[in-house]
């Protein structure tokens, strides 16, 4: 799945290098969040880790009729169940994303626009307190449908809203009873073990889901500043071992600009 990344780089690539295609917007975009990330790792245990998460995503938005968007991000966290006092779990989320969405709907004030999205999703766990001899992981590569809402407040503020579900994917998870007493935790080793024991299926192993809201405010003709609020929900299982599941509540500053 590693291989993705460059799939959908080349596809952020291309779309930058089109030519000839009139009344075209491009815009790219910064954002800096903070929340909440709860944690379910049943191959571990059935408590929830909680913990403070930071995150950074980059996008480029490419559009005329239809939207064109690349997006890649990073989250880090530190972690506790309530039976711990400090938070000595770490994890750490790693995800590219590109969606092309058709227009639906297009008035003066209302858009619609929907159309396929790809994700990949690397969500890597470590647990020192119940196990420090394992990393526990959560990978997967997502294909599913992207909308975006949005509202002409008037000609300085819109109102956004986008949702993403998962229909198919394939998923990376630790094995359930570990053959081998210490993970590799080198560069390659981590990057081997986020792609390993690699499983397909729909919604009934993995489900990935994205919804967010954005209140833009135009502060100049080439900056645009937004505040943000999104909630993330993931759930994976393969066929033998247990389920993770996943779940982030954030809110987030937001810079476009040309």
């Amino acid at each position: 799945m590693k291989h993705v990344f460059i799939v959908l780089f080349a596809l952020f690539t291309s779309s930058l290098g089109a030519q000839g295609v009139p009344d075209v917007i491009k815009l790219n975009s910064f954002q800096l969040d903070g929340g909440v990330n709860k944690l379910k790792e049943e191959n571990l245990h059935t408590k929830v880790h909680t913990g403070l998460l930071y995150g950074l995503v980059y996008e480029h938005t490419r559009q005329t009729k239809n939207i064109s968007n690349f997006g890649i991000g990073l989250r880090f966290s530190r972690l506790k169940t309530k039976y711990e006092e400090l938070s000595a779990s770490a994890n750490i989320q790693l995800f590219g994303k590109y969606g092309y969405l058709f227009e639906s709907v297009k008035s003066s004030r209302v858009a619609y626009n929907i159309g396929p999205g790809i994700k990949l999703h690397y969500n890597l766990s470590y647990y020192p307190n119940w196990d420090e001899s394992h990393l526990y992981w959560g990978s997967s590569l997502n294909f599913g449908i992207s909308n975006k809402f949005k509202y002409q407040v008037n000609n300085n503020q819109t109102l956004a809203f986008d949702l993403y579900f998962s229909l198919f994917s394939i998923l990376s998870r630790p094995e359930r009873d570990r053959q081998y007493k210490i993970d590799n935790i080198s560069v390659l080793g981590i990057l081997k073990n986020l792609n390993s024991n690699l499983e397909a299926g729909t919604v009934n192993k993995s489900f990935q889901t994205t919804f967010r809201a954005e209140y833009l405010f135009h502060t100049s003709e080439n900056i645009t500043q937004a505040i943000c609020y999104s909630y993330d929900y993931s759930r994976l299982k393969e066929n033998e071992g247990n389920p993770f599941q996943g779940s982030l509540h954030q809110l987030g500053l937001k810079i476009y600009f040309r």
